[in-house]
């Protein structure tokens, strides 16, 4: 199973809670140098320009491309935390596509957070500003979930049932997105046919997300 291959992947990597970071490495920026050079396409298999526009593709796209995120990422959050519903509202008081506490989004500017253009750069600042703190996806999504305090004290995702299935949801969300797949709630995600398995190539660079990098971790 491709996410089994890449969490025992992840899994190797050494912990990193490093406070500052070219957060790019981690994979905010996924594809930064990599190959562009397109894989043969493989029957049954979408290629890139097959692949569905996802809902609020240009907005997800433009926020991501200011803070150097790979879109398939911020649209795999978005998918995760409302199913791409603008009027979500959680059982905790979160809002919107990105599902930003008001509290949260008063911090990041956000006035409006039922307006798609404000909640989803108010997520992708956030979400940036997590990668940016811990330099390892997992750790940044958790932190996007719980609070960057619980991962500070457990200096891993946090043994919370929620926050670990949120983190697999996310990166399940994100492979199916690499693999062309189109995707509106998180059903979606899940293991498909095989024909729709990312190549293998897809594989290796989507691992990039679960790198980290040695550092010391905060107080």
């Amino acid at each position: 199973m491709v996410r089994a291959a890449l969490f025992a992947l992840a899994l190797s990597a050494p912990p990193a809670l490093a406070q500052t970071a070219d957060w790019r490495a981690a994979g905010g920026d996924l594809f930064v140098g990599a190959e562009t050079r397109e894989e043969a396409p493989t029957a049954g298999r979408p290629t890139p320009t097959q692949a569905r526009t996802q809902p609020f593709d240009a907005l997800v796209r433009e926020i991501a491309d200011q803070h150097g995120l790979d879109p398939k990422l911020l649209h795999a959050l978005l998918i995760v935390e409302s199913a791409y519903n603008p009027r979500a509202v959680s059982p905790a008081g979160a809002q919107g596509l990105a599902q930003l506490m008001p509290g949260t989004a008063a911090d990041l500017g956000v006035r409006d957070p039922f307006d798609p253009a404000q909640n989803v750069r108010g997520g992708g600042q956030y979400l940036a500003g997590m990668l940016a703190r811990y330099r390892d996806v997992r750790l940044a999504l958790a932190a996007y979930n719980a609070g960057p305090g619980r991962v500070d004290r457990a200096r891993a995702v946090p043994q919370i049932a929620e926050t670990q299935a949120y983190v697999v949801n996310v990166i399940d969300c994100f492979l199916a997105l690499t693999a062309g797949r189109s995707v509106r709630g998180v059903r979606d995600c899940r293991a498909g046919p095989a024909a729709l398995d990312p190549a293998p190539a897809e594989v290796a660079r989507a691992a990039s997300l679960f790198v980290t990098q040695s550092g010391d971790a905060p107080p």
